[in-house]
């Protein structure tokens, strides 16, 4: 996550998706965990620069999104995502590190201090690399490891889900999908929910929590048309 995307088109399919799930899950999540993975400001690009009209959040959402625009940029403000919509009960959004920047080599595990996943009961956990899941050549700041995800999961309460922003390269997103679950092939459920550039995709490591997590994927797709969901993985092999 760079500071230059809040408020940009693929943030209004961020938020809009994670408040849903977070709310239309039943039972409902009590908490969204962000943790950022942030990585400084890059000048001289376009990134950042869609207009968040681009994608068809829910009218609630798009205050929010905007919000996220002004100066100086914060994470903090993505606290006010858990009350945007009026008479409706809250949940609770806390941030990890959000000032501290992910580093690669031997300086990564230092971005991880203080993580505790083991806290987060009845909760999303979502991460928010650059570009989303490592792949065999690159590795470094704008990725989430396997292995980082593997160990997140294992200590997690069976009650939580994780979820992984992923930014399509130049490739189908059948390919893609392909790769990620050659990698994931050890939890219980993978479910995605994805337009033509980017998805989010959510792991359950138990039939329970999997339950919930797909019926609110599912369930958001039908209410977005450009919005598609697939079932990865229901249930280990």
């Amino acid at each position: 996550m760079k500071l230059q995307y809040l408020g940009d088109a693929r943030d209004a399919f961020k938020w809009d998706l994670l408040h849903w799930i977070c709310t239309q899950s039943s039972p409902r999540f009590d908490e969204l965990l962000y943790v950022p993975m942030l990585t400084p400001d890059v000048e001289n690009t376009n990134e950042g620069k869609t207009p968040d009209k681009w994608f068809e959040c829910r009218a609630f959402i798009r205050p929010f999104v905007v919000s996220l625009k002004g100066e100086p940029r914060s994470l903090e403000r993505i606290s006010a995502l858990g009350s945007v919509k009026q008479n409706t009960l809250p949940f609770y959004v806390s941030l990890f590190a959000p000032s501290r920047y992910v580093e690669s080599g031997n300086k990564r595990p230092a971005y991880w201090g203080g993580f505790a996943p083991e806290e987060c009961e009845n909760s999303v956990v979502f991460f928010d690399p650059d570009n989303g899941f490592e792949t065999r050549t690159q590795h470094g700041t704008k990725w989430i490891r396997y292995t980082e995800l593997k160990h997140i999961l294992s200590l997690l309460p069976k009650t939580s889900v994780l979820v992984v922003y992923q930014h399509r390269p130049r490739r189908k997103w059948d390919d893609v999908f392909a790769d990620i679950m050659k990698r994931l092939d050890y939890t219980h459920t993978v479910v995605v929910a994805h337009e033509g550039n980017l998805a989010f995709v959510a792991v359950a490591g138990n039939a329970s929590a999997g339950r919930r997590i797909i019926a609110a994927v599912e369930s958001y797709a039908n209410e977005h048309a450009i919005v598609r969901h697939e079932v990865l993985m229901n249930g280990l092999a």
